[in-house]
């Protein structure tokens, strides 16, 4: 790991990070405000369209996979459009098998290496598309990406820039789920749509996730555990730990799989799991979602695997740290979602899950329910 990702993943740095961009966002929003009143969006907006650019260069597992929704509304609705979509080089592989005619893909290095984005600035106009969609609220970083491809119309939300598009969609007051936001787009196009993440695993990758876990343990798992998180929402090493001891003392069979800025936590825990646990080792993106689709079930923060989890169709017990997180998590009806609950609960949850036995109180569903904190 370099320097330079050491610092921008420092815990401090990523916080005044945050705030000084939140300071800036405003600052130039306010600079861009405009009167003019675009169209509202249509199916009508689609007509004689060729080639659309979905826009959403975030650096998210979640924000990716929660967009690419919006690439299956269109390959099912509207074949005959050729869809691209303009990603980042982090995200990018999480695309692969997707119905698009091309990728691109921002990288932060191409601030240090302007040549780069030159080449895909030459790319990106060079498809002379019809239509450029902003597939978020507010990103400015996407704004400022639709505007440059020049594209002949621009669609985006209905929010703080939309003096700045042709036609916008309408984000309606009571939408505060994340998963809501492509199928809001699609709907406002006249195309259907699902309101959760979307990726596609192949075959092969199948098979060979499936016998990575059985070199792992000759018995399958009962549910797998990721250890990560973004500021706020990671929970202690300490949590960690209980958890595996009691997942231990149940007999519930589990494999740790442990996020990359939480590798320093592999030698801690390694020491809890126990006869029952395993730790998966580190594997590339895709390996990891399709080693993660084999799975019954997974616990796990509010990351970029939980809505890796819901758009392979895995059941999911969200252990969420903050109720913001709420707007974010999976909607099955075989998800649970916890708000701050002790080890014990947590395992009292997948327990009534996956073998039937009583619910502990703070569980309900998917419904979220404040549990005695464990900090």
């Amino acid at each position: 790991m370099t320097v330079l990702t050491r610092l921008r993943r420092h815990t401090t740095m990523r916080r005044l990070g945050k705030t000084l961009e939140k300071r800036a966002k405003a600052w130039v929003y306010r600079r861009l405000a405009t009167s003019w009143k675009p169209v509202p969006a249509s199916s009508a907006t689609l007509e004689g369209v060729k080639r659309v650019l979905l826009v959403r260069p975030n650096f998210r597992i979640g924000n990716a996979l929660i967009s690419a929704r919006l690439i299956d509304a269109f390959a099912q609705a509207r074949p005959d459009i050729e869809v691209d979509y303009l990603a980042t080089d982090t995200t990018v592989s999480l695309f692969e098998g997707m119905p698009l005619t091309h990728c691109h893909a921002l990288s932060r290095d191409m601030l240090v290496r302007p040549w780069k984005l030159f080449v895909l600035w030459r790319t990106l106009r060079q498809r002379r598309y019809e239509l450029a969609i902003q597939v978020a609220d507010t990103s400015l970083t996407g704004w400022l990406c639709l505007k440059a491809v020049g594209a002949r119309r621009t669609l985006g939300a209905n929010a703080r820039l939309a003096g700045r598009y042709d036609e916008v969609y309408r984000v309606l007051s009571g939408q505060t789920h994340a998963y809501d936001m492509a199928a809001t787009i699609a709907h406002s196009l006249g195309l259907d749509c699902e309101s959760r993440p979307w990726m596609m695993i192949s075959e092969p990758e199948q098979a060979q996730a499936q016998v990575q876990l059985e070199q792992l343990s000759h018995e399958p798992f009962d549910v797998g555990v990721f250890v990560g998180g973004h500021l706020n929402k990671r929970l202690p090493l300490a949590f960690w730990q209980a958890l595996c001891d009691t997942l231990n003392a149940r007999g519930i069979r589990f494999i740790l799989l442990i996020g990359p800025e939480e590798a320093s936590l592999q030698s801690a825990l390694q020491h809890h799991v126990g006869r029952h646990g395993h730790i998966a080792p580190s594997m590339p993106l895709r390996t990891f979602a399709a080693t993660l689709g084999q799975l019954p079930r997974l616990i796990t923060p509010d990351t970029g695997p939980m809505h890796m989890a819901a758009a392979l169709g895995v059941p999911v017990t969200a252990v969420l740290n903050v109720a913001s997180s709420q707007k974010f998590v999976p909607r099955g009806h075989a998800d649970q979602i916890l708000l701050s609950p002790t080890p014990a609960e947590v395992v009292d949850a997948i327990t009534q899950a996956t073998f039937s036995s009583p619910l502990s109180s703070c569980v309900s569903g998917d419904v979220v329910s404040s549990c005695v904190s464990y900090w």
